[in-house]
């Protein structure tokens, strides 16, 4: 799995400290120019998380990914007006058109601005990375774990949530018995748990499956039986604020479930 570039044409500028009209400032993505009409696309397949009108960004869309395990949203700006194609909740694939190139919000030509955020996308823009450092490259092969080393203060909690893991996860993550721990402790924060290639089975009994990552009853397709088990879970990922498994039955299609171990068990 990797991340493409979301439009063609030359960069610009780039990720880190320059000069926009003679100011200092703090630039969180890159810029890409190309005259003409030119497609933006999705960079990586998930689900749309915000598609609006922004003063500063113009015609603006985010995307949030979960890529082995790891949550990541990407922005994309300064679309031309009307151009935007997708809407907030539609589940967008790779390379799939969200809009036009264009000049909108606080620009000076035409261009797309693109970010890329480890995490969720904040009006700090804490999370902010270099896109340069993720566009086409294998994200897939990396089975090396992200760590976090506690601080003073720090929680549990606060360190699951910012990191997009209950405190039962990262607790089994991390084979802690208790919530106790303590400054300069190393947390696994993903990489231990995987379910890939695991079987799972519904534990009650009926349970809904979807055609695509959504908790919208128009996209539920059948109902699970009790003792109904799946051969393959592909991957865990998070949909709006749970987690669904994508799963492949016997005959290799595709669906959605519940990730919640009160519904479902994996072997």
């Amino acid at each position: 799995m990797d991340f493409i570039y979301p439009a063609k044409g030359r960069i610009t500028s780039r990720f880190g400290k320059d000069f926009l009209n003679g100011v200092a400032r703090m630039h969180n993505g890159i810029d890409i120019a190309q005259i003409g009409v030119n497609e933006v696309v999705a960079s990586a397949s998930g689900k749309v998380s915000k598609s609006y009108l922004s003063s500063s960004y113009g015609e603006c869309v985010r995307v949030l990914h979960e890529i082995n395990g790891q949550t990541w949203e990407t922005l994309y700006a300064h679309m031309k007006t009307g151009s935007r194609k997708v809407k907030e909740g539609e589940y967008v694939t790779q390379g799939q058109p969200l809009g036009i190139m264009g000049n909108t919000g606080y620009s000076f030509g035409q261009h797309l601005h693109f970010e890329m955020h480890k995490g969720r996308w904040n009006i700090d823009k804490s999370q902010a990375v270099d896109p340069l450092d993720y566009l086409l490259k294998d994200l897939s092969s990396s089975s090396s774990s992200s760590v976090h080393t506690v601080k003073s203060g720090d929680t549990l909690w606060e360190i699951a949530k910012d990191n997009h893991l209950s405190v039962s996860e990262l607790k089994s993550l991390n084979g802690l018995k208790s919530d106790v721990i303590h400054p300069g402790d190393k947390l696994t924060l993903c990489g231990s748990l995987s379910h890939v290639g695991k079987r799972a089975e519904c534990k009650v009994a009926k349970l809904r499956f979807y055609s695509k990552p959504s908790w919208n009853d128009e996209y539920v397709v059948d109902y699970l039986t009790q003792g109904y088990g799946f051969p393959t879970i592909v991957r865990k990922l998070k949909v709006d604020d749970a987690y669904q498994f994508e799963v492949k039955n016997s005959k290799g299609k595709t669906f959605y479930v519940t990730a919640n171990e009160k519904y479902i068990r994996v072997e």
